[in-house]
């Protein structure tokens, strides 16, 4: 556990990320991070905030962006239904009109992952490490930014 919590740090720390929850840009951080392929930094980042806060809505939406991307199917709709519950209580005014479509997002692919081609799962991951894609959900990270959120 503590050689895992270093590895983690050792990472963050040579891809030059540093992760702090007061800070004002913490959606340009980790949209570049994803746009340029960095994916399991931002997923390590979400890791940590969920650490300090089971319920933190920043932390589940990035660990579910991942786990779409990935193509995590056994993980991702609970993380889904985890995102619903809690983003549910954030009433914050960007994050609120966002939340509708992460609502939407959410109910349309819980409905298809039971129908996921399954011979398709293995190309989709090997896409996923693909760099210049947009951070599928930036917009609620982004609403939540603008809301304060960070600070």
């Amino acid at each position: 556990m503590k050689r895992s919590r270093f590895v983690l740090a050792a990472l963050l720390v040579l891809s030059g990320v540093s992760v702090t929850f007061g800070q004002t840009n913490f959606y340009e951080q980790v949209s570049s991070m994803w746009y340029s392929g960095n994916k399991t930094g931002v997923l390590s980042i979400a890791e940590q905030r969920l650490q300090q806060d089971t319920n933190d809505i920043a932390g589940l939406i990035l660990k579910m962006d991942y786990q779409i991307e990935f193509v995590e199917l056994n993980a991702v709709s609970n993380t889904m239904q985890r995102v619903l519950g809690v983003g549910s209580q954030v009433t914050t005014t960007n994050f609120a009109a966002a939340f509708s479509l992460v609502q939407s997002d959410i109910d349309h692919l819980l409905q298809m992952l039971p129908i996921y081609p399954t011979n398709e799962i293995a190309a989709d991951i090997a896409k996923a490490s693909i760099a210049n894609k947009p951070l599928t959900s930036g917009y609620a990270i982004k609403a939540l930014q603008d809301d304060g959120f960070f600070q």
